[in-house]
């Protein structure tokens, strides 16, 4: 899309895409998480409980996140597994 003065604006897709795939990297949740708590703990020290709850509300959000990404990868591993063992009993009848 191009605006009135010529400057391209970005996809919204695109950025997207690359929210959604930094989010899958367990590293970049751990560090999302570490993130809110300390923002939590910043919130509750100056006397905010509300935006303390709201930062560990988010920090739990992304500990689910983290959880369903390493069932899935613990799925892909036991599947994968499966499959090779299949194959090679395949080649080897």
């Amino acid at each position: 899309m191009k605006s009135n003065n010529g400057v391209y604006q970005l996809n919204s897709q695109k950025s997207n895409f690359s929210r959604n795939n930094t989010s899958k990297n367990p590293y970049n949740l751990e560090k999302i998480i570490e993130k809110y708590k300390n923002l939590a703990k910043e919130a509750l020290s100056s006397g905010d409980k509300i935006l303390h709850e709201s930062y560990l509300q988010h920090s739990d959000h992304f500990s689910r996140i983290l959880s369903e990404v390493n069932a899935l990868k613990i799925k892909n591993n036991i599947d994968g597994k499966s499959q090779v063992v299949e194959a090679s009993k395949n080649e080897n009848e």
